[in-house]
């Protein structure tokens, strides 16, 4: 009744949807329906650069990352391996899963590039959408 089973990884910054994906600190993986659905498991990034995060994630067989900003590469990396990414979003990881299953948390935003031609995030080129104001 509750619509397809769902596996759901949530990149997250403490008790909050990570604003960069390669920079969460843990992806919480959610599982179920949109009538019942729980956490099922954390998985801890190997931390950023490694490029391994899509393989994780894709190892892991979810279907969905939900995630507040991530790159171009990653993004493709992701679909690649069959999840679809959800951008834009943001607050407590339960919350937005629960948006995703009933249909109500679209994707929005672009992927992170352009923003180091910005005076904002001058000496940051190498890394681009750094701290809290980026991606979004």
């Amino acid at each position: 009744s509750g619509g397809p089973y769902m596996k759901i990884a949530v990149a997250c910054m403490g008790e909050e949807v990570s604003m960069h994906f390669g920079h969460s600190e843990v992806f919480k993986v959610f599982e179920g329906t949109k009538d019942s659905f729980q956490e099922t498991k954390i998985i801890h990034s190997p931390g950023h650069g490694k490029g391994s995060l899509p393989q994780l994630l894709i190892k892991e067989e979810v279907g969905v990352l939900i995630t507040g900003g991530l790159g171009e590469g990653a993004m493709q990396k992701l679909e690649a391996g069959g999840i679809e990414v959800i951008r834009g979003a943001e607050g407590p990881p339960a919350v937005a899963v629960n948006e995703y299953l009933l249909g109500t948390l679209q994707s929005r935003g672009e992927a992170c590039k352009g923003y180091h031609d910005h005076s904002h995030d001058h000496g940051t080129e190498k890394q681009g959408c750094h701290g809290q104001g980026g991606c979004r």
